[in-house]
C-alpha cells in the first residue's frame, strides 16, 4: 500500500511539473528562443547597476537602463516592431501624431550622423537607431512638436526597458547644426525637423550600464500650489 500510495504522489507530481511546463511554456523551442530575446525585468538583478532605484525591478521607467557601448547582438524584426508600435502608442497635441519615426540599421549612415552631432558616440557601437522628427505640414499645433517627440521617446525606451534591451536618447533640436546634418544624412523633406534620436540595443559590458536612477527630491515637490 506505501508503495502505491509513493507511485500515487509522484504520479501528481509528475501531472503537476507537465502542467507548469505547458503553462510557462518550457520547451526546448521556448528556452532557446529566451537565449535570442532580452530578459524581462522580474528576471534582471538591478542591485549590479550603477544607481539603480529601489523600485527599479517594478514596471515602467525605474526599469530603464541606458548605455553609451553595445554589443553587436542586432535588435530582432520582432523586437523593432514593438517598439514602433510603443511610439505610435502615446499621446499627442490635439491627437495630431505629427512625429515621424526614421530607423537607422546602417553603420555608413550612422557615422555620417555622426559627422554633425558631436554627441552620438552610441552610434560607434548601436544595432538600431530610432529618429524621431516633427512633421510642420501635418501638425496642429506646431508649438507642441517637441513635446510630443519627447514623450515619445520615452515611450520607446520604457518599452525597450519592458524588453530587456538598454537605450540613450541623444538631442537633436534645437541645435541647428545637430538638425542640420540629421536632416540631410537622412534625406528628411525640409518640413520634417529632427527632433532627438534613440540609440537601442543590447549593452556590450554591464560596466556601462546604468539603471534609471531616482532623483526624488521632495523641496521639489509642491501640491496643491507653490
Amino acid at each position: 500500500m506505501q508503495k502505491a500510495r509513493m507511485r500515487n504522489i509522484w504520479s501528481t507530481f509528475a501531472s503537476l511539473l507537465i502542467l507548469a511546463c505547458l503553462l510557462t511554456g518550457c520547451s526546448k523551442k521556448a528556452a532557446a528562443a529566451g537565449d535570442e530575446t532580452a530578459k524581462p525585468l522580474s528576471s534582471v538583478d538591478f542591485s549590479k547597476y550603477a544607481g539603480a532605484s529601489k523600485y527599479a525591478n517594478q514596471n515602467g521607467v525605474f526599469g530603464r537602463l541606458s548605455s553609451r557601448n553595445f554589443s553587436n547582438v542586432p535588435v530582432t524584426d520582432k523586437e523593432k516592431e514593438l517598439l514602433l508600435n510603443a511610439a505610435f502608442s502615446v499621446p499627442t497635441g490635439g491627437n495630431e501624431h505629427s512625429t515621424e519615426l526614421m530607423v537607422v540599421t546602417d553603420r555608413k549612415l550612422m557615422k555620417i550622423i555622426q559627422e554633425g552631432h558631436p554627441y552620438s558616440k552610441a552610434l560607434d557601437t548601436a544595432p538600431l537607431v530610432i529618429v524621431l522628427g516633427a512633421n510642420t505640414k501635418t501638425a496642429k499645433y506646431p508649438e507642441l512638436l517637441t513635446l510630443d517627440a519627447g514623450i515619445t521617446a520615452m515611450a520607446i525606451m520604457t518599452q525597450a526597458a519592458e524588453m530587456g534591451l538598454q537605450s540613450i536618447p541623444m538631442s537633436i533640436e534645437p541645435q541647428p547644426e545637430r538638425i542640420q546634418a540629421v536632416g540631410k544624412a537622412l534625406g528628411n523633406p525640409p518640413e520634417v525637423i529632427p527632433q532627438i534620436m534613440v540609440a537601442i540595443g543590447h549593452s556590450a559590458v554591464d560596466a556601462d550600464t546604468h539603471a534609471s536612477t531616482n532623483y526624488y527630491n521632495a523641496r521639489q515637490v509642491h501640491t496643491n500650489g507653490w
